[in-house]
């Protein structure tokens, strides 16, 4: 069965339409994840967490299509045969190039703030593991003061 110009225009058109609406709502899970981490509040970064992981299986849901489209096509599955395919593809006004690119954009801004996110989330994990390692390490071998304004371990409180 061979498809026509127009419904791979359709097929396209749909997918890009879903997979930028499940960009946005990723990026909105990340900014939710985001104040959740700096508020320090893990109910709802468990919620957010949960939204983004269906997001992200949303869209590589979106992709597993995306290369399928272009398989079908006898086209390779890389973004350079899917600018290709867009533009070949195209009948209105540019409109499926347009939502490519803001896909990409979005895809871009998602990897970003997830980027951002992981390194918050880094950074409070080694301070708190930092002053965990203090407080180990105190309990291990307590200094006290002795005369002459030294310090003694003792090894006990």
């Amino acid at each position: 069965m061979t498809t026509s110009r127009q419904q791979r225009f359709e097929q396209c058109d749909k997918l890009l339409d879903a997979t930028l609406h499940s960009c946005d709502l990723l990026l909105k899970a990340l900014h939710d994840e985001r104040a959740a981490v700096k508020s320090r509040d893990p109910s709802a970064l468990n919620e957010a967490v949960s939204r983004k992981k269906v997001h992200l299986s949303e869209l590589e849901k979106h992709e597993k299509q995306r290369v399928a489209l272009l398989e079908a096509c006898n086209l390779p599955s890389d973004l350079e045969a899917m600018k290709r395919f867009v533009v070949k593809n195209d009948n209105n006004a540019a409109s499926l190039t347009r939502i490519w690119n803001a896909t990409l954009k979005r895809l871009a801004e998602c990897r970003d703030a997830n980027n951002t996110n992981g390194t918050i989330i880094a950074s409070q994990r080694q301070m708190h593991g930092d002053a965990i390692d203090a407080i180990r390490q105190q309990e291990q071998d307590p200094e006290t003061y002795v005369p002459g304004c030294k310090t003694e371990t003792t090894g006990q409180y």
